[in-house]
This record gives structure tokens, sequence and C-alpha cells, in this order.
């Protein structure tokens, strides 16, 4: 092999060295990016209902949509659909929407026990989120979770959630299905 040959052979290789670089590059981007790219389109999601339901902002709904994004979607899915047998929805379900003191015992205490959603039987365990979500972070999914999907309901604040935790007490066992939710219901915390 001459002179040439050598330089043609080494110049290949540099190319191919910078072609998988390049490659390398994209995919790190695309990796990196990709996080980002769902955040922002919560964002712009959130934004665009800011008018949904009395008392909700776009603010609540953004942040609430990173909250949710980090805490909820790997059971009740990025579109509150839940998981058929598994996980319920979030979208149209009454334990979420008629009222605001239930969804915020359930995030506080979680449940583990059968309940029925939209028609449905479940029976899987929900995590006690109040213990590692404050007061605002609960008010601030919960809002955001009452206002996507098509659900409309009114936003919850952090003094609803805090009025509801003080109610529950010392309680740290969760609650055992759609039973023992209904009887907590005879209970009004908030107005």
């Amino acid at each position: 092999m001459g002179e040439t040959g050598k330089r043609d052979g080494a110049r290949d290789g540099e190319q191919n060295t910078a072609y998988t670089v390049v490659i390398m590059l994209i995919v790190a981007f695309g990796v990196l990016a990709l996080p980002w790219m769902v955040l922002r389109k919560l964002d712009a999601r959130s934004q665009a209902r800011s008018e949904v339901a009395s008392g909700v902002t776009a603010e609540d709904l953004a942040q609430g949509g990173k909250i949710y994004y980090r805490s909820c979607t790997s059971c009740h899915q990025a579109r509150g659909e839940g998981k058929p047998g598994r996980y319920p929805p979030l979208v149209g379900t009454p334990w979420l929407l008629e009222d605001k003191e239930t969804p915020i015992r359930i995030t506080l205490l979680g449940i583990a026990g059968p309940m029925e959603v939209n028609g449905a039987m479940y029976n899987d365990v929900m995590p006690n989120l109040g213990v590692t979500l404050s007061d605002e972070e609960i008010a601030l999914v919960l809002t955001y979770v009452r206002s996507s999907w098509g659900n409309s309901a009114p936003a919850i604040t952090k003094d609803e959630v805090a009025k509801v935790r003080a109610s529950l007490g010392d309680r740290v066992e969760p609650w055992a299905g759609g039973a023992a939710l209904s009887a907590a219901r005879a209970t009004r915390v908030l107005d």
C-alpha cells in the first residue's frame, strides 16, 4: 500500500469516527431533550386550559402537571386513563370530581381495597403521597387532574388540604377501599 493509500485509509477512519461522534451526539441530545419536550408539552396544554375551571390558573396547571408527571403517570398514565384492571382512570371519575375532600383523603393516606370506578372494579394499592408531597403540592396536582382531560372541577387550595390533613389526626393507614371512602364522605370538613 502506497503513501496515498495510507492517507486515504486514515481519512476514511477519521470520517467514520466523525460520523460516529455525530450520531452519538444526536442520540444523546434526543435522550436529554425528551423529558424537557414532554414537560414543555404539558405546560402548553396547561396554558391552553387556563380558564378551564373556577379558581384554576395557567401557573397552577403547569406546576401541577409537573408533579403529576413525576408522581402519578406510572400508574394513572399521561392522559389519566389508568391501566384497566390495575389502576383506575382519573377521567370523569366521581371519586375525583364530586367533592374536594375525597381526592384529598385518597392522596394523603392512599387506598388499599376494592373500589368501583366508572363501572369497573379496582383492587390495587395507591401509596400515601401525603408523606412525600406538601399541602401545596397536593393542591396543585389535584387541581391539575381535576382540570385536565375533559375534567372541569374547581381548584383545590393548600388550606383545604391542610384542613383535611388535620381532620385525619394521627391516622396513617390507607383507606380500605371505596366503602371506607364513602363512610368518610359523611364527615364533612370543608364547607
